[in-house]
């Protein structure tokens, strides 16, 4: 399946179903991150249940330190 990921294309393994397995995948950290699937934010909790479908478009925001 393809989707894009912070609007690149990837191909997701077989493995990777729902929000949850892409930022394991792509080893985003838990912590400091909002995601959207489809230009709507995806609540943490959601996370597991969340599942992604050929062509859906994820962002992937990572907070950072500094100044």
């Amino acid at each position: 399946m393809n989707v894009f990921f912070n609007s690149n294309e990837t191909e997701l393994p077989g493995n990777v179903r729902t929000v949850s397995d892409l930022l394991t995948w792509k080893e985003v950290p838990a912590t400091g991150v909002a995601v959207a699937v489809n230009n709507k934010v995806v609540r943490k909790s959601q996370w597991d249940e969340t599942p992604l479908k050929q062509g859906d478009r994820i962002l992937v925001i990572t907070a950072v330190c500094g100044g």
